[in-house]
């Protein structure tokens, strides 16, 4: 049998196809397309699935899908695209057994207790405990999971606390909160910690210095990396004070959301966005805004803080899921199949969190 695995967020569609073999999961095909490339959801598994051959395609046994937004009852509204499925309305129209709608954050949940030691980057040392693990995804948008360990099993609690009501620290940031407020209305802290809040705040820190953003060249579709490189060279004051703002924003909402999960297990950061601002962000600055919490601030202190530098754990997060599922599903012992991993190469075998 073959499974058609997919993260498929607000900038990019990835799709794998898995072929089942007795030495475990064969990645056989895979696709990264730019998302605003499809209408639907719909439109982009039916131009993968396309390209597949007759064979393949009528051994496709099931779907399984991490999507950004929120999935009730098998029904998914995007977030950041103007997107909305649902399980059956799949089955049918793509003629496929069975797909699974997962939220992004809680695919990429089940691939935090696999990702290597040298992926991990710390922040703050802190002192590990017994309670949740915290996820944050900064990238197209802001996600927010959180992990608990019952038995043998892990228990992965999905959320859209990245829209939750932002809460300026300072005078400027209120500044900011009130120039984002007049334009939208509800500022969220999405508006914010996201590819477009990066470039939110560098134009407001142009305004408050009276300079052109991005003046003298010309904008790509994605003008983040301009940004940290004009941060990087110090030749635009604007640019360095929206990395400085962006950390300390981050930093603060970290720890509101460790605080209402009493993440004691730990704080993990992850995502596209963060994957490349991470060499420019002050860890003092960050840390100095999570322990900013009062009489909390020596609790903040002994949380552990760690950015992921795995590049796509998404789909291996979804890949673990579905081999977990599948291998529940016909009886076989986990652990008995191996998910491909980023590079192809097998990531080893699946075993429960022990």
């Amino acid at each position: 049998m073959q499974i058609l695995i997919g993260d498929i967020g607000g900038t990019r569609v990835r799709l794998r196809l898995l072929d089942s073999t007795p030495d475990g999961w064969q990645l056989r095909h895979e696709s990264i397309r730019r998302s605003r490339e499809f209408e639907s959801l719909e439109d982009a598994l039916r131009c993968f699935l396309e390209e597949l051959s007759r064979a393949e395609r009528a051994n496709v046994g099931e779907a399984w899908l991490a999507v950004a937004g929120p999935v009730s009852s098998g029904r998914v509204q995007f977030t950041n695209l103007p997107w909305e499925s649902e399980e059956h309305y799949l089955e049918t129209a793509l003629q496929l057994p069975r797909v699974h709608l997962v939220n992004d954050l809680e695919a990429l949940a089940h691939a935090l207790p696999h990702i290597p030691d040298r992926q991990m980057l710390p922040i703050q040392e802190g002192h590990a405990g017994r309670g949740p693990r915290l996820l944050i995804s900064v990238g197209t948008g802001l996600g927010v999971a959180s992990l608990l360990a019952e038995s043998k099993e892990i228990r992965v609690l999905p959320s859209e606390g990245g829209h939750i009501d932002f809460a300026s620290q300072t005078p400027e940031q209120h500044a900011l909160w009130e120039a984002l407020s007049e334009q939208y209305g509800h500022v969220s802290y999405e508006r914010l910690l996201s590819g477009p809040g990066l470039v939110k705040i560098y134009r407001f820190k142009c305004q408050l210095q009276s300079c052109r953003p991005f003046d003298g060249h010309a904008l790509t579709e994605d003008p983040v990396p301009l940004i940290c490189q004009r941060a990087e060279n110090v030749e635009d004051k604007a640019a360095v004070a929206t990395i400085r703002c962006f950390t300390e924003i981050l930093g603060a909402f970290a720890g509101n959301a460790a605080l209402f999960n009493l993440a004691t297990g730990g704080v993990y950061l992850a995502g596209g966005l963060l994957a490349r601002l991470h060499p420019y962000l002050d860890h003092h600055r960050f840390t100095q805004a999570f322990h900013r919490k009062g009489r909390l601030q020596p609790l903040m202190e002994t949380i552990p803080i760690t950015a992921l530098a795995t590049a796509e754990p998404g789909l291996e997060g979804i890949s673990r899921l579905a081999s977990r599922q599948h291998h529940a599903g016909t009886g076989r012992r986990a652990g008995g199949q191996e998910m491909p991993s980023e590079n192809g190469v097998h990531a080893g075998a699946y075993y429960q969190r022990r």
